[in-house]
């Protein structure tokens, strides 16, 4: 990634990314969807996991970014697929450092989530707002309430009988 924040890639390099991403627009993927977005996007959230603000919505629609880096990876050739892998794999340490696995199968309350899915979904932040949405056991009211008090939900709130 340069200084702005955005992957380097030579003409001949780009010229492949784009009919990867053509492939991805035809099976269905946003058309504003590209390589740079989802490295961009992937390195964003990998970064900022302890901070994320995002619903839990949100949350999923990151992960399928990550869904699609793998179909990029997978039809890259050599030696861009180096290149790249080198770029996801540093944000993927990043993403495990701030996630946990997911135990309690927590997203899948929100999500479907396959038995064949990568390995980032079977993952959940492990602390910030999001962390404290997933694991919070009273309703959604009553954490946005909380939320709204600042009042963290690990801190002796317990649920009204």
């Amino acid at each position: 990634m340069n200084d702005k924040g955005q992957p380097d890639f030579s003409f001949s390099e780009q010229t492949i990314l784009d009919e990867i991403e053509r492939n991805l627009h035809a099976h269905g993927w946003a058309t504003h969807v590209t390589v740079v977005r989802l490295l961009q996007g992937w390195q964003s959230l990998s970064l900022s996991l302890d901070l994320y603000t995002g619903t839990i919505d949100d949350y999923t629609n990151d992960l399928t970014g990550r869904d699609a880096l793998a179909i990029v990876l997978a039809e890259c050739p050599e030696p861009l697929h180096s290149k790249l892998k080198n770029l996801v794999d540093n944000f993927d340490g990043e993403f495990a450092a701030r996630t946990q696995d997911d135990t309690e199968c927590l997203l899948i309350r929100y999500f479907r989530i396959e038995e064949t899915a990568g390995w980032w979904w079977k993952r959940r932040p492990a602390a910030g707002p999001l962390a404290e949405y997933l694991t919070f056991t009273g309703t959604r009211a009553e954490y946005l309430a909380l939320r709204r008090q600042k009042i963290a939900p690990g801190s002796g709130y317990s649920k009204p009988s």
